[in-house]
């Protein structure tokens, strides 16, 4: 990113998979449906049909969930609610069959500390501790969206797929009723060579490029903010002030501990090699063991329930005042979300020592676990702009992290809380006291404000750059995902998302490209 200057100037990474299955094949197989609200917001937004119900059902429609083998839910606890999931779509997500100790832990620290055990997460009320669903087959390998959606159908004669084609433009001329359309794109392979791909007179370009890559082709293209194409010699083709606007992504913070003596996490696979094989060897025969697990339990937290009495009356001095880059209606949804109990916060936990830039401080032969914390509905809005007309050249990225008090107040609340989660008795039982990062030193809340200024980061959650939302209030797409002011140019990943969710993104993604599809046959 560009230098976060309410973040201690410091620039954060962001990874995205340039892969078929884009980030499907990357990612951290996470499965998690957003609270309801969370949807139905899309709607009161201003776009018609988007909300939980439309979504719920097209999530639904994307999922073949598999039903946990009996003896792994007896061992760990674990079960679905068939009700909550589909069971006959592309995409397969299962339970893990192996759950690391420190993860169960997790669980009965969470309910210790009063946060409720959720048996059913995933119709439309995701709040406390629970169990959640990998994107993984049956078979225990990860799920993509090429593996779901794409490898099945490549024997189709209307397919074609160009491996390592890289798109740096598209071609726009003058369309129907004062539009404009694509009559194709151009891309580029690792040898130099450059094709064209023509659309016929009925047909599309879909954008599906993510939340960096679609408004960087649109502005490369010629449609965005006058302001910034001119600059560039970029001809203005639909002048759209809300490409590469409205960007925000989830921010994150990490606590490390320690393992007692005894007890394993990933980090062992590193120094004990034995072990290292034992594992690769039970997964390659039987698909069982360690590399299964990818995540297992996530704690999604209402701010009620971190927060004391007082500092709930501190949130809503803080939420009087409306950031300068967050649009009055956002503000006014998320400000409802803070006090009627949606979460605000996330804990999970990473099986191995996973603070970026500490590695030094790792003892050998030992394990280790970091607890990631991510403030869920932050106010403060960014950018992604173009600063060039290579398309080789990245976009210039500005999460804008921490612009608004409440977001930097919030996630340092947050952030100090998880330390409570050390302190139980659960997970005094297999942790050593000693925190490692930061450690026992950061104790106020200017100790600990600096700590998330100083090393806050973003949780690969990027949306809102092709934001979902009326013309008139920035918005990129219409109802139907169609760029404004063009015939036949879709956007449909989640670069469309006007708002984050209380969840991981990728079930709000394969959501989304179910109801475009279904958008796009029924306009043919």
């Amino acid at each position: 990113t560009t230098s976060q200057i309410h973040a201690n100037n410091q620039t954060i990474n962001l990874s995205s998979g340039k892969v078929l299955g884009g980030d499907s094949a990357v990612n951290g197989l996470v499965w998690s449906r957003p609270y309801k609200t969370d949807w139905d917001d899309f709607e009161k937004l201003g776009n018609t049909g988007w909300n939980w119900d439309n979504m719920y059902d097209a999530a639904r429609k994307s999922e073949k969930v598999n039903i946990p083998a009996p003896q792994f839910a007896k061992q760990y606890g674990y079960s679905v609610n068939a009700s909550s999931h589909g069971r006959s779509g592309p995409v397969e997500t299962s339970f893990p069959p192996f759950i690391p100790l420190q993860h169960l832990k997790f669980i009965s620290a969470s309910t210790e500390l009063g946060h409720k055990f959720n048996t059913d997460p995933y119709s439309g009320d995701n709040t406390g501790v629970w169990f959640e669903l990998s994107s993984q087959t049956a078979r225990n390998s990860r799920e993509t969206s090429e593996f779901a959606y794409l490898d099945p159908v490549l024997a189709r004669s209307n397919l074609i797929v160009c491996s390592y084609a890289f798109v740096t433009k598209l071609n726009i001329e003058n369309g129907p009723k004062s539009l404009v359309q694509s009559t194709g794109v151009q891309f580029r392979f690792p040898d130099g060579s450059v094709f064209a791909a023509k659309v016929k007179s009925t047909g599309e370009v879909i954008m599906a490029a993510g939340s960096v890559r679609t408004p960087q082709l649109l502005e490369l293209s010629g449609i965005g903010n006058k302001d910034i194409l001119q600059p560039l010699g970029i001809p203005v083709i639909v002048d759209l002030p809300g490409v590469g606007e409205n960007y925000e992504d989830h921010t994150i913070t990490i606590l490390v501990y320690k393992l007692k003596p005894g007890f394993l996490s990933f980090d062992a696979l590193g120094y004990n090699q034995t072990l290292a094989a034992e594992q690769q060897l039970l997964y390659d025969t039987k698909r069982l063991g360690w590399l299964t697990f990818a995540q297992g339990v996530l704690n999604f937290a209402p701010a009620q329930s971190i927060l004391t009495a007082t500092e709930m009356a501190t949130a809503e001095q803080l939420l009087q005042k409306k950031p300068a880059s967050t649009p009055q209606d956002m503000f006014n949804a998320i400000k409802n979300k803070v006090f009627s109990g949606v979460p605000q916060a996330e804990y999970l936990l990473f099986n191995s020592f996973s603070a970026s830039g500490l590695s030094k401080s790792k003892e050998p032969n030992t394990s280790y676990v970091s607890m990631a914390i991510t403030h869920l509905h932050p106010l403060s809005r960014g950018s992604i702009h173009i600063t060039t007309t290579n398309p080789d050249d990245h976009p210039a990225i500005n999460p804008n992290v921490l612009e608004a008090d409440w977001d930097k107040w919030f996630l340092t609340k947050a952030t100090a809380y998880g330390r409570r989660f050390f302190e139980t008795s659960a997970f005094k039982e297999i942790f050593e006291p000693a925190e490692v990062f930061p450690g026992f030193d950061t104790q106020t809340y200017a100790q600990w404000e600096d700590f998330v200024k100083s090393t806050v980061g973003i949780g690969y959650h990027s949306v809102g750059t092709a934001s979902l939302l009326p013309r008139n209030k920035n918005g990129v797409v219409d109802t139907n995902l169609k760029v404004y002011g063009t015939s036949n140019i879709r956007v449909t990943d989640n670069s469309v998302m006007p708002l984050l969710v209380s969840a991981h993104t990728q079930t709000t993604a394969y959501a989304i490209a179910e109801r475009a599809a279904d958008l796009i046959k029924n306009s043919h």
